[in-house]
């Protein structure tokens, strides 16, 4: 499939690019699509899980042509479906891959800056290091005034980017709590298509998590359909809500334990930005965003386990 990104606005966008700009135009480009595919097979946009060297390919974006009227780069990368062969037992949600195969590396870079700067509570392919990504994409623009657009020959909504619109994917990004250990009590559900993936059923919805190499599949197996406590470490969604753990312990359950069936509730991120434009000085995002009730260390919190 055929794309186009436009450099258009700034005096350097004359039909040619510099080969250190086309480089890091690349490079960010690539790894955008990159996270955006681990983020939807894996659950997570920092996924190291080896892949088929197949799917790699999948993820080759081609410049074709350089034309004029500013500066635009016509690019070509084929259908995910021609590489998804094989990676059917490694992903959470299975229904991602009737979407897959017929969307490309471009395709999904697209789409997650359309996610960002239209973002609703609701959004699933967007976590803290795949927003960074976003955010370092900043550096190809030359001045305030340049624009920078996404299309597929009118075949899909274009998408534009101005250098002010990093505000925003900014402000995102630090709603987010980075990856932290957390204590949670759920019932485990298996997921047939993995072994060391399982879903947490708790109070407030489910909770995908992949085992680490420290607990063994054999020893939470006698678990599947029971309640368990459960520490690891806990990557978020916009919003604050736990999207992925890696089980790092377990624990059988107490009675005091259901203290932890509940994830901590966050405020809301387009409250969160309004009142950010709001503020001056320091960013205060962090602070109030997935702390447990109480606040309590997080070392007291495995003592109530012992």
């Amino acid at each position: 499939m055929v794309y186009e990104i436009r450099l258009a606005g700034a005096q350097q966008d004359d039909g040619s690019i510099d080969l250190h700009r086309l480089a890091l135009l690349a490079q960010t480009v690539t790894e955008i699509a990159r996270g955006a595919l681990n983020i939807r097979i894996g659950g997570i946009s920092t996924d190291r899980s080896k892949k088929s060297d197949k799917l790699q390919q999948g993820l080759s974006i081609k410049l074709s042509n350089v034309k004029s009227g500013s500066t635009v780069l016509v690019l070509e990368c084929e259908p995910f479906g021609n590489y998804l062969a094989g990676v059917q037992g490694n992903v959470f949600r299975p229904e991602v891959l009737s979407e897959l195969p017929v969307q490309t590396p471009m395709g999904l870079v697209i789409e997650t800056f359309r996610e960002a700067l239209n973002f609703k509570e609701e959004a699933s392919y967007l976590d803290k290091a795949l927003l960074k990504k976003l955010k370092s994409f900043e550096k190809i623009f030359t001045s305030a005034d340049e624009k920078i657009s996404f299309s597929n020959q009118g075949s899909i909504p274009e998408v534009s980017l101005l250098k002010a619109d990093f505000q925003k994917i900014q402000f995102l990004e630090e709603s987010i709590p980075n990856p932290h250990e957390v204590i949670i009590n759920g019932v485990i559900d298996e997921l047939k298509f993995s072994k060391s993936r399982v879903t947490i059923i708790t109070q407030e919805g489910p909770v995908n998590a992949v085992l680490s190499e420290e607990v063994v599949p054999e020893n939470i197996a006698k678990f599947w359909g029971k309640s368990l406590t459960i520490v690891g470490t806990a990557h978020y969604q916009p919003g604050g809500k736990i999207s992925f753990l890696f089980i790092e312990k377990i624990f059988e359950p107490r009675e005091a334990d259901l203290y932890f069936s509940k994830r901590p509730a966050a405020e809301a991120i387009d409250q969160q930005i309004q009142r950010k434009f709001s503020q001056k000085g320091k960013n205060q995002l962090a602070d109030v965003i997935g702390k447990w009730p109480d606040d309590e260390p997080f070392e007291d919190l495995l003592k109530m386990l012992d």
